[in-house]
């Protein structure tokens, strides 16, 4: 289970309200502090929607074609299967941050 990066405290990411549509940030229960996921994990996400399309192409292709996309379909839920599971082994949060911060970086 991941932990706040301010106060080492175990998150449970699925149970923290979100802020709003357009926020990419949570807030740590116990500290009160705002943390994101890494780079490398909003890469792993888009890769996965991608996968999603793949997935979801190969759905209608199997509805409206026939058993003959059945083993590319079965073959897509799989792969989406594993990368979900790995993507969620490798979720690292980091600190949100700040309009100083990204002030800063520019």
């Amino acid at each position: 289970m991941p932990t706040c990066p301010h106060c080492n405290q175990e998150v449970r990411i699925n149970e923290l309200p979100h802020p709003g549509w357009f926020e990419n940030y949570r807030v740590c229960p116990n500290c009160d502090e705002k943390f994101t996921v890494d780079t490398d994990t909003k890469y792993r996400q888009a890769a996965l929607i991608v996968i999603l399309l793949i997935v979801l192409v190969f759905t209608l292709l199997l509805y409206y074609w026939g058993p003959v996309w059945l083993i590319p379909a079965i073959v897509s839920y799989i792969v989406l299967g594993v990368l979900l599971y790995w993507g969620n082994k490798k979720l690292f949060l980091v600190p949100y941050p700040t309009d100083a911060e990204s002030r800063n970086d520019t």
